[in-house]
């Protein structure tokens, strides 16, 4: 079975919420440092709190033994608020997509990125997908017609969807309200005929086309999204001492090699973390220019004392 999309979005929640509640790594240590961290509610679309901390409990038994830190997670319900709560220090570490960092950035360019995710495929591109007989030609050609997008569909894969269907009428290429369980399920209803479209990121279509080769011919590619910059782990410059963050650093970017860390990887879908790619900056540009900021972007002015 594809694995879904709902269980990758698990994979990245758990491996950060395993960060910020793991424990003092042997009694009698000194105090340990406490992180809080910080994540968008976007990253946890269609999960269950209780599910992320399920997940996240053989991880906290890792970071146990290798590091000393304690904290907890705290749910932004936008990237401006958890960029300004990572401003004021209340959040030592903040968790953004890509796209959103790239908005947030604008206002906060001292935020620095510490470590990015490595996606199945290694690209996050979302792809409309139809029927291979189908006349569409563009996303308008769907009059008053839903696109089904699985349960826990990826930010950009909204954020891409969003932006083709303004200026368009309202009911064209809506979301269908009752959204399949995952990318296998959307995909065999537009072969099937029972959906006109399905919005679906690359690397589930990709895995559909080698569990499911015959019914993949059924499909053809409507239209897809530029390449989005992956989702970052980031933190203020100066806000948290060098040594900790290299510590935190050296933490995600190897959790996939230790014994521990590599059945979770597998389990969650997600192929690690990893340093922060020389071009991200790029990324961060180009991402910005095609999906502007949805919130007015302004540089506050320093206070004179």
């Amino acid at each position: 079975m594809v694995r879904t999309l709902y269980q990758r979005t698990v994979g990245v929640a758990a491996v950060l919420a395993g960060l910020a509640w793991a424990g003092p790594s042997r009694a009698g240590d000194a105090e340990a440092v406490s992180l809080q961290i910080g994540m968008v509610q976007g990253i946890f679309r269609d999960v269950q709190p209780g599910m992320v901390r399920a997940l996240a409990r053989p991880l906290q038994d890792m970071i146990q033994k290798q590091t000393g830190f304690n904290g907890g997670v705290e749910i932004a319900a936008d990237p401006f608020i958890l960029a300004d709560r990572l401003d004021s220090k209340r959040y030592q570490f903040g968790v953004f997509h890509g796209f959103e960092f790239a908005w947030v950035k604008q206002k906060h360019p001292d935020f620095v990125p510490l470590a990015v995710t490595v996606p199945p495929g290694r690209k996050l591109q979302a792809c409309v997908v139809v029927h291979v007989d189908s006349k569409m030609t563009c996303l308008a050609d769907l009059k008053d017609e839903c696109v089904v997008l699985p349960r826990g569909t990826k930010a950009h894969c909204y954020a891409y969807l969003d932006r083709e269907r303004a200026g368009l009428p309202a009911g064209t290429a809506k979301p269908r309200a009752k959204p399949p369980a995952n990318a296998e399920e959307a995909l065999d209803a537009v072969v099937a005929g029972d959906a006109p479209a399905a919005v679906v990121d690359a690397a589930a279509l990709a895995g559909y086309q080698s569990l499911q080769p015959g019914a993949f011919k059924q499909l053809r590619v409507l239209s897809k999204s530029e390449s989005f910059p992956p989702t970052v782990v980031a933190y203020k410059k100066g806000a948290v001492d060098d040594e900790t963050v290299e510590k935190v650093r050296q933490l995600l970017t190897t959790a996939h090699q230790t014994p521990t860390g590599k059945p979770l990887m597998m389990l969650w879908n997600l192929k690690g973390f990893e340093d922060v790619p020389a071009d991200y900056d790029v990324q961060l540009e180009k991402i910005g220019k095609a999906y502007p900021s949805p919130a007015p972007v302004a540089v506050t002015a320093p206070t004179e004392k």
